[in-house]
């Protein structure tokens, strides 16, 4: 056997401690997170030209990250929600 393929895949969960990490990369991003306290007690990122609301830091890095990559243009198109719906039905087999 090669070290080559003994070499293991980096594997990360989402669960509590990758919250800190998610809080202080969004920090490095530029941008200032705190917390929202009407409603939903939401978890806000925001820097000059963005506001982005979630319930947790990792979700809120998630919605910088889509649009950092996607822009104004985030929303996903009609493939993309076939391909999601598809992943989802195969959840319920």
């Amino acid at each position: 056997m090669k070290t080559s393929d003994m070499v293991s895949r980096t594997q990360i969960t989402a669960a509590g401690n990758t919250l800190a990490p998610a809080l202080s990369i969004l920090r490095k991003l530029g941008y200032t997170v705190t917390r929202e306290t009407s409603n939903e007690r939401l978890y806000v990122a925001e820097n000059s030209i963005s506001v982005f609301r979630a319930d947790d830091p990792l979700t809120l890095l998630g919605l910088v990250k889509i649009y950092e990559i996607r822009g104004i243009e985030w929303q996903p198109n009609d493939e993309e929600v076939n391909s999601l719906l598809l992943l989802e039905s195969d959840l319920g087999s």
